[in-house]
């Protein structure tokens, strides 16, 4: 059996979250664009968007610039051609950040897919035809080493309220929304921070602690 031009396909950035974190200092990381092919058979058609950049010279709301944060393609189509096999296909976009080491924090920048080829915006994959990506800083001019994820504990999480580190003893915390706005900040040692006054959505926890910076996504319900 092959697809016709009716077929079973959902194009798209591959992550359920609209938004992915990565670290200044990788050369390697990378947007993952995915079709899936639920018919799991040969594709008879091209499947093809336009990738296009929004960063802060189109929209000041933005942290991140083209060419001083990172380095894409303003506009790039992304195609997966005819006789795609398999369940899932993908391709990986590098942002190629450009190392900073007098800044720590996060910078934030925006994907875009249109001029969708073969499917509508109802096939794109979990809904998502923008996507924030968050370029992390993470304090290495002065040696600070990323805290491995197995190390500490972020709990409740989601959290109505309050929100606990453990297994590092955190001297501030910082939390930063979307928009690469710190909105809360506490400058005093302490693993356990108040996030009742945020309002309910998507943040990054920012700790600088005994083992280095601990860094993890919270949702405040």
């Amino acid at each position: 059996m092959f697809i016709g031009a009716n077929a079973q396909v959902v194009f798209g950035f591959d992550y359920k979250d609209n938004y992915q974190n990565f670290t200044h200092k990788d050369q390697n990381s990378a947007v993952v664009i995915a079709m899936y092919n639920y018919n799991q058979d040969s594709t008879l058609q091209p499947y093809s968007a336009i990738l296009s950049v929004k960063d802060n010279s189109t929209d000041p709301s933005l942290t991140a610039t083209n060419g001083v944060h990172f380095n894409m393609t303003a506009q790039q189509k992304i195609e997966f051609g005819i006789g795609q096999l398999g369940f899932r296909n993908e391709v990986l976009v590098k942002i190629k950040p450009i190392l900073d080491n007098s800044f720590w924090g996060t910078r934030m920048f925006k994907l875009n897919l249109s001029a969708l080829e073969n499917f509508t915006q109802s096939d794109l994959l979990f809904g998502h035809q923008d996507f924030t990506v968050v370029i992390d800083y993470d304090g290495s001019k002065i040696g600070i080493p990323r805290v491995n994820k197995s190390m500490f504990t972020i709990f409740p999480n989601p959290s109505l309220d309050n929100i606990y580190v453990t297994g590092v003893e955190c001297k501030n915390i910082q939390i930063i929304d979307l928009m690469g706005k710190v909105v809360l900040n506490q400058n005093i040692p302490s693993n356990h921070i108040n996030i009742e006054t945020l309002p309910a959505g998507i943040y990054v926890l920012n700790a600088m602690s005994d083992k280095g910076l601990v860094t993890q996504k919270i949702i405040k319900k």
